[in-house]
């Protein structure tokens, strides 16, 4: 039986090997790369293709394509695109021919598109939404052309109607003041009701009380009632409005997993609680947009005011404490408060209390400038809102169901003299990809020159992912250009990043300096400081070129969004006197493009 065992598994293991098929040829890097792109432009990526096929062109990769064989792929590419265009106008996808525009426009100019440009295409997508019945979507692109010299006085009183209507008065009297230049006949009565002066009572009628019943919870034992109170205020008259995202997190949270129902109790009626759901959210801005079956009796035009001066006086609309029709007053006290991972934050001293979250803040005008979001408790008076610039950028975006989708590059930047000094480079992002370094200064962006990161976000935040940016940089103080296609960012690039890069390539996003590593032990690491820039955590720390360090411990809390570090080190502006430093950050930084 031994015998015949063995004998079958012989027989078997020569008729087997007989059998088996050869091996598959090794194929070359250059093979791998060609067969790439070719799935790319099939699976109808042709973007990215093309960002391929530009990089192997411009760079000194390893990697030696034959020239008409790159020709041949850009051209099937190329063509690839213009198809996808025009296949995106006749479907009236206008968001989506727009991007594929830009992208063109930055590779060839307006080469094949010359019945188009992006001041027509935002027109066609306003009318677009017009024609659906989205009137805030239509006023909303139709203020993001740069100008109105192809329309015709028809089309902007079509407009200034609409912004009249949805009471957005600032942008009905720029219209207006167009149509004077034009010498148009504007009916008296559209005048006068475009410089109407509404009593700033009448704004109460536009905001609501936010209810979230997340049942009941246990305090040492006894059950008590889990409510969140905050506020909104309406921006469409189909029942639409905005909040904060931190007020309805419960209902869109997937790791929340208790009970949560969502009511809104209208301006003057404080008996009834209306159901509402959440459309879309973004929880970088911490904005919300609601849609309940009211119709409501005032509305907030969302303006794209840009900067208040320091010390106008502001009005804040809400419910503090569940208490409706409550406004409150004070001044701008500062701009430019970087407290978001994009944009940046205004700061105030109007009083702000637990359930004014998510209300409107107006100047002396009635313009909508901002939604209230946060106050400090420890400190009175130093409270915080979202300036209407940054809602205005989000705000077709909110109304697409579930989370926003922002676009990113996949850099981290320090403002510098010359520019946006790249700090760190996340692997397998756009940057990444196309070869940008640490210590690149970005110059510029698509056609647009950059020297703060708030510039450089809002001009990421106008394209979606997928869009071909050109990015102009100096590196070694020899000017390069890069073209990459657009990702979608992730909510928090470091959580990730965290668990296996490593950690000196971490210091410049966290912590604002480099080092060069000296040793590594079990327990230790030892370091020594390159460079310290200028009023990130490092400097305020007091770290130096050339200072000497060793890593005792890195602590990362996932759940409080902290990263720490232990260092002992000998600092030079301490005589060199060996002591220990511990520096914190937040997972979430603001210095992402």
């Amino acid at each position: 039986m031994k015998r015949w065992i063995l004998g079958t598994l012989g027989m078997l293991l020569v008729f087997s090997c007989r059998t088996l098929p050869p091996p598959p040829p090794v194929r070359t890097l250059e093979e791998v790369t060609l067969k790439e792109i070719q799935n790319l432009i099939s699976s109808e990526e042709p973007t990215k293709a093309l960002q391929w096929i530009i990089g192997l062109r411009s760079s000194t990769t390893p990697i030696k394509i034959p020239q008409e064989e790159l020709e041949r792929l850009e051209k099937e590419a190329k063509e690839k695109l213009i198809e996808k265009f025009y296949r995106a106008v006749e479907a009236s996808d206008f968001s989506y021919a727009l991007s594929l525009y830009t992208s063109f426009r930055t590779l060839y100019g307006s080469e094949g598109f010359k019945e188009y440009s992006v001041n027509r295409l935002r027109f066609l997508l306003a009318e677009s939404e017009r024609q659906k019945g989205n009137a805030v979507l239509a006023l909303a692109h139709f203020r993001g052309m740069t100008d109105w010299d192809s329309l015709s006085s028809e089309e902007l009183f079509i407009y200034a109607n609409l912004a009249l209507d949805l009471k957005n008065l600032p942008v009905c009297r720029a219209i207006l003041k167009e149509l004077e230049h034009r010498n148009a006949s504007i009916h008296k009565d559209l005048k006068e009701r475009a410089n109407l002066t509404i009593p700033l009572a009448d704004y109460l009628g536009g905001t609501v009380t936010i209810w979230v019943n997340r049942g009941i919870r246990m305090d040492r034992g006894i059950g008590v009632p889990d409510r969140v109170i905050g506020s909104g205020f309406y921006i469409d008259p189909r029942g639409y409005l905005l909040t904060n995202y931190h007020v309805i997190q419960s209902e869109v949270d997937p790791e929340y997993e208790g009970y949560s129902r969502l009511f809104i109790r209208p301006s003057g009626r404080i008996d009834e609680r209306i159901p509402a759901k959440v459309i879309g959210y973004d929880r970088i801005f911490d904005i919300a947009l609601l849609k309940t079956e009211v119709s409501p009796s005032f509305l907030f035009g969302v303006s794209d005011v840009q900067e208040l001066k320091v010390g106008s006086r502001i009005y804040a609309l809400g419910s503090p404490g569940g208490l409706e029709n409550t406004i409150t007053s004070g001044i701008v006290s500062a701009v430019g408060r970087r407290f978001f991972q994009l944009g940046d934050a205004m700061q105030m001293d109007v009083p702000v209390n637990p359930g004014s979250s998510g209300g409107p803040l107006i100047d002396e005008e009635g313009r909508l400038i901002g939604i209230v979001f946060a106050g400090i408790e420890q400190f009175q008076g130093v409270n915080f809102a979202i300036p209407a610039y940054w809602i205005q950028k989000i705000l077709p975006d909110l109304y697409k169901p579930g989370e926003v989708v922002h676009s990113w590059m996949g850099v981290s930047v320090q403002e510098v003299r010359e520019g946006l000094e790249v700090l760190y480079v996340a692997p397998g992002s756009p940057a990444y990809e196309v070869g940008i370094q640490r210590g690149d200064k970005i110059l510029q962006i698509g056609d647009e020159v950059v020297r703060k990161v708030r510039d450089a976000q809002s001009i990421l935040l106008s394209q979606r992912p997928g869009t071909l940016i050109r990015v102009g940089l100096q590196r070694n103080d020899e000017p390069k250009s890069y073209v990459l296609a657009l990702q979608k960012r992730p909510y928090s690039p470091l959580e990730k990043l965290i668990d296996y890069e490593r950690r000196e390539n971490l210091f410049p996003p966290l912590f604002g300096f480099t080092a060069r590593s000296l040793s590594s032990g079990l327990f230790s690491e030892d370091f020594i400081v390159e460079k310290v820039y200028q009023g990130s955590v490092a400097d305020e720390t007091g770290l130096s070129e050339n200072d000497p360090f060793t890593l005792r411990n890195w602590i990362v809390d996932k759940k409080k969004r902290l990263v720490l570090m232990q260092l002992s080190i000998k600092q030079r502006k301490a005589g060199f006197l060996e002591g220990g430093v511990q520096m914190g950050a937040l997972l979430e930084q603001n210095n992402f493009l």
